[in-house]
C-alpha cells in the first residue's frame, strides 16, 4: 500500500495526517470485508449495485484506533495526495 498526506487540516484531525491506500473497486472491498472484518477493525463496504473504483484506506495509522475503509477514487482525490 502506498502512503498519502491528507490535502487540509480537517481531514488530517479527523483521520490522521497521513493514510495508506491501495486501489480498489466497491465490490473486492465487499469481499476483502467478508473475509476479514472478524479480525480487523473495518468499516461495512457500501451498497454495491454498480461497480465503482475507489481505494481501500487505512486511517488513523499507528494508533489503536486505525480502521479500514473505502472511499470513491474522485472523493478519495479530493482530500488526499501521494507522500512525497
Amino acid at each position: 500500500m502506498r502512503l498519502f498526506d491528507a490535502l487540509d487540516r480537517d481531514t488530517a484531525r479527523r483521520y490522521g495526517p497521513k493514510v495508506k491506500a491501495a486501489p480498489m473497486a466497491n465490490v473486492d472491498y465487499k469481499v476483502r470485508f467478508q473475509k476479514w472484518s472478524a479480525s480487523r477493525t473495518m468499516k461495512p463496504p457500501p451498497s454495491c449495485g454498480r461497480i465503482f473504483a475507489g481505494y481501500l484506506v487505512v486511517r488513523q495509522l499507528g494508533t489503536a484506533g486505525q480502521y479500514e475503509t473505502w472511499i470513491p477514487g474522485e472523493a478519495f482525490d479530493e482530500i488526499y495526495t501521494p507522500a512525497p
